[in-house]
């Protein structure tokens, strides 16, 4: 049998075929001076898209959303938290709500000022109609409108992650919003930032134009931005050599396609604060009665996936093996946890002690979201269990409906084995998003795991305004994680965004965001 390292370098060797690197400028050669072409367009490529162009769709894609809207906050580097609409922010009295102080000087695109109505409102759709960024906003209880600009998010409980997930509160006009409902507002978008919606082609492409009033801080070079959904990563590196895509953004190159674009002159900024994931869901374990149920099944998939051969084959040292949620390099990641040694024939004892001494078929198979994974890297994945006797179908699911099944939605659900990828987008380490008993969206079958021990040692970093404190206590979370096994971090998977030959101003602000206002093109 050939082994998986051997099956992985034929892969890779196919993919280095494919995408032979272009030849490098040469050294010492001088630099053309560089005009600004006339005509500046955008053509961004993504791996996927949202299923409709309003908040409403997804938690993430941040820099999709970036053209159309402005955040209460935003994150630079190291999680900082910098003023964005809300100009300061302050915790008051007991713990018992976060005020934002708003700029004066934002409009939407009548020329209304967007103001604490519009704040608070958005805040109160996100929590009943249940928006994807409801998770960041657990412990708020609702929205109070202080004076026109001023805002309380008022918390059930201290949390010292608010001013941060005000990143992902992406502000709706409420008057707009009210007048058309929320089909009118998806057929016609309208946020306060520096570009308007011209198209929409779920699964294909978003175009945004520059709007003629200018805006309030934010200086937006591009009058045009377009994203399509390119599948392959061999076609967007062609079109970044031809000229045809400036920009490619959260796309999962391989190690081989990383140092290729490098050597052809890209501009390649990589992020290391995303974990591809293996999830377990435990509604689907519990709905299906499946062997998950029991730890020993669990865990014995720990010593059954070759870490170290997938991130050294594929990403050739971009990546690194992991096991927890907490991402290495952060305040709470513990480098004392173990990652586990793959070793088939301890699995099989697993499962031996277990009661499946000969493996088993699992009848929800596995899901991935192709946007996130590569399929080379689910074969591999799928080649390690069968080795030690799981049988099952594989899914691939293009970005939107896979966000409809993460979160239970429109009657999807997930497989029995989740594959997939999390950042840690607030920086306080784990994923509340789908962790947690209750504190999910969706229904019970899209739960990766409940535990109640976990959820208050959860809440008690959240609530600790000492970050040394709460990164002993996140520790402690993830040492529990890891035992439980629901949730099995594969690797730390590079982030890239790649800029062309032929573009500039293009700059990351955090490893999991980019901000593409001062980008343009050169002739």
């Amino acid at each position: 049998m050939v082994s998986l390292v051997g099956r992985l370098g034929l892969v890779l060797v196919l993919a280095l075929v494919a995408c032979s690197p272009a030849a490098s400028p040469q050294p010492g050669a001088p630099a053309p001076q560089e005009t600004r072409a006339e005509r500046q367009n955008l053509r961004v490529a993504v791996k996927g898209i949202f299923g409709n162009p309003t908040p409403q769709s997804s938690a993430t894609l941040h820099f999709v959303y970036y053209p159309l809207y402005d955040n209460l906050t935003k994150l630079t580097e190291g999680y900082r938290v910098v003023p964005w609409v809300a100009e300061r922010w302050e915790l008051q009295g007991n713990a018992a709500a976060w005020r934002f102080f708003l700029r004066k000087d934002m409009t939407w695109p009548d020329g209304s000022k967007l103001t604490a109505e519009d704040v608070a409102f958005t805040v109160d759709t996100i929590m009943k109609s249940r928006w994807p960024q409801l998770p960041y906003l657990e412990n708020v209880s609702g929205a109070q409108v202080v004076d026109e600009f001023t805002v309380d998010l008022l918390l059930r409980a201290p949390d010292m992650s608010i001013p941060a997930a005000g990143n992902f509160l992406w502000i709706v006009p409420k008057r707009y919003f009210e007048s058309v409902g929320f089909d009118g507002y998806v057929q016609k978008p309208v946020g306060s930032g520096p570009y308007e919606l011209v198209s929409f082609r779920n699964a294909d492409s978003v175009q945004f134009r520059k709007r003629s009033q200018p805006h309030a801080f934010r200086k937006a070079i591009a009058e045009e931005v377009v994203f399509t959904v390119i599948s392959e990563n061999s076609q967007i590196i062609n079109g970044l050599r031809t000229g045809e895509i400036d920009l490619a953004l959260d796309v999962n190159f391989t190690g081989e396609q990383a140092n290729t674009l490098k050597q052809a002159g890209m501009d390649l900024h990589v992020g290391l604060n995303t974990l591809q994931y293996m999830a377990l869901p435990q509604g689907s374990a519990e709905l299906r009665k499946t062997p998950f149920t029991d730890k020993r099944v669990r865990q014995a998939l720990w010593y059954a996936i070759n870490r170290e051969a997938i991130a050294t084959t594929f990403f050739q040292g971009y990546a690194q093996p992991a096991i927890s949620v907490a991402v290495p390099g952060t305040p709470y990641h513990d480098p004392t946890i173990p990652i586990p040694p793959y070793d088939p024939a301890r699995s099989k004892q697993l499962l031996a002690a277990a009661g499946y001494p000969n493996g088993f078929r699992l009848p929800g198979g596995l899901d991935y979201n192709t946007a996130f994974t590569t399929q080379d890297i689910v074969v591999a994945i799928q080649a390690n269990l069968r080795e030690i006797g799981l049988e099952f179908d594989v899914t691939a699911n293009e970005r939107a409906v896979a966000v409809d099944k993460a979160y239970g939605r429109n009657n999807l659900q997930k497989g029995d084995i989740w594959v997939a990828r999390q950042g840690d987008p607030l920086g306080f380490g784990g994923s509340r998003t789908f962790i947690g008993c209750g504190k999910p969206i969706g229904d019970p079958s899209a739960l990766y795991w409940c535990n109640e021990q976990w959820d208050r040692l959860m809440d008690q970093a959240y609530a600790e305004p000492d970050e040394r404190k709460r990164a002993e206590i996140l520790k402690q979370a993830a040492r529990l994680q890891v035992e439980e096994a629901y949730y099995q971090a594969l690797y730390v998977e590079p982030l890239f965004g790649v800029a062309s030959t032929k573009t500039r101003g293009f700059k990351p602000d955090h490893p999991l965001y980019f901000n593409f206002d001062e980008a343009y093109k050169i002739n």
